[in-house]
């Protein structure tokens, strides 16, 4: 899908999308696949879509999407259908997994003619099977179907194995510019699954709670295949890639042993994790590691509680010094908006980021996603105060609201704060290390104009007017289908 979190910029980041590749790289060969990362086309997303159809002329049309994205698939499912009725619309995707029952029960529903739950690699090509008249539609675990009018709903598929996966198809596709800094980014994942009891996930909805691994050997071909197809940088898709710490040293070794640390990487890694081994952090900067998401979420003692984490603060301090002595950038993930938070719980959070040098802020405020523990919780307690917009579910946009704090008031204090310490205007050691060139070009350059252009455009305005301003841009971002 096109919609992005805000938080994280299309100009600068842009991703394939690994699962729809994975499928493509799973199913039968007799099959022309073309995979479509709408990412990259923002800017005319209809048109893209309208002029791909005309020239591939697909019989069968697969839609991944997240819960904050999926309004945008269902919208697109039904503009596919009105370009075409004869072809087949298929939707898959975590959102899909959570909410099969109510999205095959609701309007939202109506264009799709498949479902698929789960995993999508072997579901994918059963249902491909079916279509050809070569299996019946009864025996396909892990799909929903139209009968009769309605949806059938056949049983879950069990998790694959993991040893069966073909590579990635990153022939298949169809456009070009995938980047993270100006340069050419790809995914691979190493496992599947975590196996924590974090209740604002709904990880184990898809995976159970399981931690699957793919061998290094395949790992190493995959990493190769991305190489071949241009890639500089490569993120991790792991979901919890140091819950096996022993694993994931042996990981950075093979990347070094094979030749791959000429690439740079991002992944996504538990503070618990990083700081249980005090040679971790070495081995990934050798394996060419730069960049780290570290779930720090909070740190507030009570507020990690509430989310299942435990009292990890002095291990995620140890993480930061791991990571940061061996000059690894961290994107700090911070999670607000608990029931308990009052603006001085917000304000030590960001502070807490500032004087631990953390390079990038990846704040979010606490989202009610579908089927979380965490959703029963704030639902019984009367703070959720958007129960059905799943498009504002990206982490950015307030849906909840504490004892003390409304939604609007979670909202503004997310910007104020962010405003306040913002990393754009302030250098971190690791990041001058880094990217020493970008760090000159900030200082220099881009910070002096930003602060004129801020000062000229604030002149006369409120903290209020200036926030209502931003939020009024960061809700045209995503939206495709009223600029047409």
């Amino acid at each position: 899908m096109p919609d992005t979190v805000p938080q994280f910029s299309a100009k600068t980041w842009r991703a394939p999308n690994l699962a729809i590749s994975s499928i493509a790289g799973n199913i039968q060969p007799h099959h022309e696949v073309a995979l479509a990362d709408l990412v990259l086309k923002r800017k005319n997303l209809l048109p893209s879509i309208k002029k791909a159809v005309e020239e591939y002329q697909p019989d069968v049309v697969g839609l991944s999407a997240m819960t904050f994205q999926f309004n945008t698939a269902w919208r697109i499912a039904e503009f596919i259908k009105g370009l075409r009725r004869d072809i087949k619309i298929v939707g898959g995707g975590y959102h899909a997994t959570l909410m099969y029952e109510e999205i095959a029960s609701s309007d939202s529903g109506k264009p799709f003619d498949y479902i698929i739950r789960g995993e999508g690699e072997k579901t994918f090509g059963d249902m491909l099977n079916a279509i050809e008249g070569k299996q019946k539609w009864e025996d396909i675990s892990g799909l929903s179907y139209r009968r009769n009018g309605g949806f059938v709903h056949n049983p879950p598929r069990p998790l694959e194995n993991l040893d069966t996966m073909q590579l990635p198809r990153r022939n298949a596709r169809m456009w070009d510019g995938y980047l993270f800094s100006g340069k050419k980014l790809d995914m691979v994942e190493t496992s599947r699954g975590c196996t924590m009891t974090c209740n604002f996930c709904s990880m184990n909805r898809m995976y159970g709670r399981t931690f699957r691994t793919y061998s290094f050997e395949r790992v190493m071909l995959d990493l190769a295949n991305a190489k071949k197809f241009g890639a500089k940088y490569i993120a991790f898709a792991d979901d919890n890639i140091t819950l096996n710490v022993k694993r994931f040293e042996s990981l950075c070794d093979a990347i070094v042993a094979a030749g791959h640390n000429d690439l740079r990487y991002i992944v996504q890694a538990s503070t618990v994790g990083i700081a249980s081994s005090p040679v971790l952090a070495q081995k990934m900067a050798r394996a060419g590691i730069q960049i780290v998401f570290l779930g720090i979420e909070n740190v507030s003692e009570r507020n990690l509680k509430m989310m299942n984490k435990g009292n990890i603060l002095e291990k995620t301090k140890k993480a930061i010094d791991y990571l940061h002595n061996n000059n690894i950038l961290i994107v700090g993930g911070m999670i607000i908006g608990h029931s308990e938070d009052k603006e001085e719980d917000i304000a030590q959070n960001f502070e807490f980021f500032d004087k631990a040098n953390i390079d990038f802020y990846g704040e979010q405020i606490i989202t009610p996603y579908p089927k979380t523990g965490m959703r029963d919780i704030l639902i019984k307690e009367g703070l959720v105060t958007n129960t059905s917009d799943y498009s504002k579910y990206n982490g950015f946009w307030a849906n909840v609201r504490t004892k003390y704090l409304s939604s609007e008031d979670l909202q503004f204090l997310r910007w104020k704060y962010k405003r306040k310490y913002s990393t754009f205007f302030k250098t971190t050691p690791v990041f001058k290390a880094n990217f020493p060139k970008i760090d000159l070009l900030r200082i220099f350059i881009l910070r002096p104009y930003y602060r004129i252009k801020n000062f000229i455009t604030s002149m006369g305005k409120s903290e209020r007017e200036i926030f209502e301003r931003d939020r009024k841009r960061f809700a045209e971002m995503n939206n495709f289908f009223n600029r047409l």
